[in-house]
């Protein structure tokens, strides 16, 4: 049995084709992984994780497997992946994904810092940050957008970017999502929302434009947007459980 499944989707959005690619597997089988490379360039099956930064390549949005940050460090250090930081520098409450596999559930947690993270058993989870997509509600993402909450304005909403997203449904997969098209920050939300419509979909984005990335090996599918910029951290699909 498949334990991903790698396919794109085509959806229409303000007069014009969106590509979407697609992998969609278990949580269980989600490693949140320290790269010094691009994506395609470590040989890993999985996308761009959250948000870094260039100069130092420290990871700007939390970023923990089973309490380890992924670069390491704790509480004490600033971009190991413990906080959810701001283009200032600064620590900013944000969405974040958690997969808690001792209660087999989900939860999007708009936190600042791993130390606010719910969670059944510290040592069976995953927590990657972004921001939040409010797949289910357009009055809260357009409040979300003219609030500035979780610092969604640093990352240029009516820009056209390449995206990446990180989504879940009622059936538990996660779905790791790139556009392959350049779009807005609403235009790739509304995209996401036709890769499974009867599946009560939620999510977060991730970090895009340049960074957007993904590699599925055993397709021969690799992607980048024309760029070859050095990653701290991706998320990877080990082979562990089936769909």
């Amino acid at each position: 049995m498949a334990y991903y499944i790698f396919d794109f989707k085509d959806v229409y959005v303000n007069s014009r084709y969106i590509r979407l690619r697609y992998i969609k597997t278990s949580p269980k089988n989600i490693k949140l992984t320290h790269i010094k490379s691009t994506v395609p360039a470590s040989g890993k099956l999985g996308v761009n994780a959250g948000f870094f930064d260039d100069a130092s390549q420290g990871v700007q949005s939390i970023c923990i497997q089973n309490s380890s940050c992924v670069l390491g460090g704790g509480s004490s250090d600033f971009a190991t992946g413990y906080y959810n930081n701001n283009s200032s520098g600064g620590h900013i409450s944000k969405g974040t994904l958690v997969w808690d596999d001792a209660w087999r559930t989900y939860r999007l947690q708009v936190i600042e810092n791993a130390g606010q993270l719910i969670i059944g058993n510290p040592d069976n989870y995953w927590a990657q940050g972004g921001f939040s997509m409010h797949l289910q509600s357009d009055t809260s993402w357009q409040n979300m957008l003219s609030s500035g909450k979780e610092s969604v304005n640093d990352h240029a909403p009516n820009t056209n970017y390449n995206r990446t997203g990180l989504l879940y449904g009622n059936s538990l997969n996660i779905y790791l999502v790139i556009s392959e098209t350049t779009c807005t920050a609403d235009e790739f939300r509304t995209a996401c929302k036709y890769i499974d419509t009867n599946n009560g979909l939620q999510g977060i984005f991730l970090d895009g434009a340049t960074a957007t990335q993904m590699n599925v090996p055993a397709s021969g599918y690799s992607w980048t947007s024309g760029s070859s910029r050095k990653l701290p951290a991706m998320i990877e699909v080990v082979h562990n459980v089936d769909l």
